[in-house]
């Protein structure tokens, strides 16, 4: 049984389970940030993740495995959120101010998805572990 390709896998879905709690605990943390670079408030990002593909000779060689990767990191279409506060600095001459399109509600269940996969491809990583050990044992 070739162990190695299935942690290459487990180690890249970790890696992009990692990767997409960064980008929701950035959308948590610019969730009231009404002007960016672009002079308009931050807009969510979302991860887009794809299966990591192999070439041809890669599946033949058996040099490699599948798993997952990054394709994108794409920015919400979604409106902004228009707040009434005269007081605010930003606030346009009817007293409204733009704020992010982030929900953190939302983005907390996300972060709870991405923790539960995460939680879910360390169990695999460790029954590999086990399995490895257990095989390393038998040569004994």
């Amino acid at each position: 049984m070739a162990f190695l390709p299935s942690l290459d896998i487990v180690g890249s879905a970790l890696t992009a389970e990692r990767y997409r709690t960064d980008v929701i605990m950035q959308n948590i943390a610019n969730a009231k940030t009404t002007t960016t670079e672009t002079g308009e408030p931050y807009r969510r990002k979302q991860v887009v993740f794809e299966e990591r593909p192999l070439t041809f000779q890669e599946t033949l060689d058996n040099a490699k495995s599948g798993g997952v990767r990054i394709s994108q990191v794409v920015e919400s279409d979604r409106d902004f959120k228009s707040v009434y506060d005269p007081t605010h600095p930003e606030a346009d001459e009817n007293g409204y101010v733009l704020y992010p399109n982030v929900d953190t509600t939302e983005e907390m269940v996300d972060l709870y998805a991405a923790s539960n996969a995460y939680d879910a491809n360390l169990s695999v990583f460790s029954l590999l572990k086990t399995s490895i050990n257990k095989t390393l044992d038998m040569g004994k």
